[in-house]
């Protein structure tokens, strides 16, 4: 019978400290920031290049265009913005997330039947 209420003691303060002590986790701004930057500058820069793109390409016989090396800048260009929206979108995503930057942090629990080992990391 001790150890059954040995159990239940340590079980409520056990809870009552691993309750009282979370605190509310930050938002990780850089990345929400770097990953907005990225995202905007890569659709403005896809635009441009793609505006180059269909601003100088040739109409009429050579439908391809390939003849002259006008589209390899806006190529190069879309292809840019292109990496850097990838890029951007899953930093974006994920500085949205609420991070905890707590160590991890273990906790015993023991009752009279059993007992529990958490670990909160």
């Amino acid at each position: 019978m001790r150890f059954a209420a040995f159990g239940v003691i340590l079980l409520l303060v056990g809870n009552a400290h691993a309750q009282s002590t979370a605190p509310a986790p930050a938002v990780d701004t850089t990345r929400r920031d770097v990953g907005t930057g990225l995202s905007v500058g890569g659709l403005v820069l896809g635009s441009v290049g793609a505006g180059m793109f269909f601003l100088t390409r040739k109409s009429g016989d050579d439908s391809c265009g390939c003849a002259s090396r006008a589209w390899v800048f806006p190529t190069v260009l879309m292809s840019v913005g292109g990496a850097m929206t990838l890029t951007g979108v899953p930093l974006w995503i994920t500085g949205q997330i609420k991070l905890d930057r707590a160590t991890t942090q273990a906790e015993l629990q023991l009752g009279p039947l059993g007992g529990s080992v958490r670990l909160l990391f």
